[in-house]
This record gives C-alpha cells, sequence and structure tokens, in this order.
C-alpha cells in the first residue's frame, strides 16, 4: 500500500511539473516572440538598405559608362569632323589653284594675242623713218697701201751631238784643271776612249794609250808618277764604270771627266774595292 501511494505521489509530481513547464513555456513564448519580431523586421530592413544600395551603386556604374561611351563617341565624332574640313579645306586649295592658273594661262594667251597682233600690224604698216643723210666729204685719192715684208724661213738649226769634256791633273797639281769642262763634238757609236783620243788630237795635247784599252798618260803625267797608287780614272755622269773606257758607249749630253788620282781613287771619291 505504501509503495503505491510513493508511485501516486510520484506521477502526481510529475504531471504538476510537466503542466506547470507548458504553462512556463506557453507564458514566456508570448513574451520572446515581440523581440523576435522586431529582430526580423530589422534584419529585413538591413537586408533591404543593403539591395538598395547595390542597385544604386549598380545603376551609377551603369550611368558613368554610359556617359564614358558617350563622350568616345563624341570624340569620335569630333575627329571625323575635323576629319572632313581638312579634307575640304585641301579640295578648296586644289580647287584655288586651278582657278589661278586657269587665270593665268588665260591672261598669257591673252598678251600672245596682242604682241601678235601688234607684230602683224607692224608687219603690214612698217614705219618708215627718214634720216638725213650727211654730206659725204670730198673723195680723196687712194693711196697704195705699203707691203710688208714677208719672213725668212729661216732653217731650225739641228742639234749637235755633244758631250761636256774635261781632263783634271798636271805635274805640279793633281787637283787642278787640265782642261775645265767645255762642249765637245762627238760622233754616234763613239766610246769614251775615241773622244779622249779625238779631243788630244785636234789639241796637240800628248795621249799614252796601251793596248788601245787603257790610259796610261795624259800631258806626260803618267801613272805611277806620284805613287804606286798613282793614275788615270775616267767617270761619266757622276758615275765611276768598272770597266774600261774603250767599252763605254758615250750618248749625246753626256759628262766625261778624266781625273788623276794618288791614292787610287780616294782623293777623287772613287769606290773603294
Amino acid at each position: 500500500m505504501n509503495k503505491r501511494k510513493i508511485q501516486i505521489a510520484v506521477i502526481s509530481i510529475i504531471a504538476v511539473l510537466t503542466l506547470g513547464g507548458a504553462f512556463l513555456n506557453n507564458k514566456y513564448a508570448h513574451v520572446a516572440t515581440p523581440q523576435q519580431n522586431k529582430t526580423q523586421v530589422v534584419k529585413k530592413e538591413t537586408k533591404k538598405d543593403t539591395v538598395a544600395n547595390s542597385k544604386k551603386t549598380a545603376k551609377e556604374k551603369k550611368e558613368s559608362l554610359e556617359s564614358e561611351k558617350k563622350n568616345e563617341s563624341s570624340k569620335e565624332s569630333s575627329k571625323d569632323s575635323t576629319k572632313e574640313t581638312d579634307t575640304e579645306k585641301k579640295i578648296a586649295d586644289k580647287n584655288v589653284e586651278k582657278a589661278t592658273s586657269t587665270v593665268i594661262e588665260s591672261a598669257d594667251d591673252v598678251q600672245e594675242e596682242v604682241a601678235n597682233s601688234t607684230t602683224n600690224n607692224e608687219t603690214k604698216n612698217p614705219v618708215v623713218e627718214h634720216k638725213e643723210e650727211p654730206n659725204a666729204p670730198p673723195a680723196t685719192p687712194s693711196q697704195p697701201e705699203p707691203t710688208q715684208p714677208t719672213p725668212e724661213n729661216k732653217p731650225t738649226p739641228e742639234p749637235k751631238n755633244e758631250v761636256t769634256f774635261s781632263i783634271k791633273g798636271t805635274a805640279t797639281n793633281s787637283s787642278s784643271y787640265f782642261i775645265s769642262p767645255q762642249k765637245v763634238e762627238m760622233k754616234e757609236g763613239q766610246s769614251v776612249m775615241d773622244v779622249l783620243s779625238d779631243y788630244c788630237r785636234n789639241n796637240g795635247i800628248q795621249v799614252g794609250i796601251r793596248g788601245g784599252t787603257y790610259v796610261a798618260g795624259i800631258n806626260n803625267l803618267y801613272e805611277f808618277a806620284k805613287g804606286a797608287e798613282s793614275g788615270w780614272l775616267y767617270r761619266v755622269n757622276g758615275v765611276f764604270p768598272s770597266y774600261g773606257a774603250a767599252q763605254y758607249a758615250v750618248q749625246v749630253g753626256d759628262t766625261i771627266e778624266w781625273m788623276y788620282t794618288e791614292n787610287m781613287g780616294k782623293d777623287v771619291g772613287a769606290p773603294q774595292v
């Protein structure tokens, strides 16, 4: 019986608590609902504001893009208008040039016509000038003109076959000239020895030649007369040849020098071997 009572009491307590909880829930539910509604309303309004702001910004962006497009189109239209004005100016300038050229050509044609007309008039009606002729002086008897002597055709002298010839060296002084440099006639094909022989023979000068090729003495001044290294040398155009005078062919205008040396040519500038 006690257990039964306890069970009944527990069940009743549970029922009371359940009913009390349901009542409390219903009571506070009425209190919490307005606050929740307010928050929901606030959220809805904020959402509306954000949506409105986003729409506004989108609209502003769209308007800015449209304005930019309008500006670009206005710029392009201004460019096109400037191009059109430039082309119109060019066409106008060309027209002006054509008009001026036609005017100039017409003026030139008019000038040519005027000139042709004046020339035709002059040819048709030539102007005759009457000049008074002066009284002619009395005629004088003509005198014969003096005749000028005709120049004589003198033959031009032919160039002579000449060479410059000299002999340096005497018994008293080897460096003094015995025969000073002078022009001497020569024959074609002569050698230096031939020129020396002809000159000495024509002027009475003694010359000693050995074997027809070696000059031993001139004017009685012989080799070794002034030492073991003394003797006669010859030079042509400032050069001492390395062969005998009988083998050297003379050319017109050559300078031939015979000179006496006392030391194998050192004193006259001959090359030394």
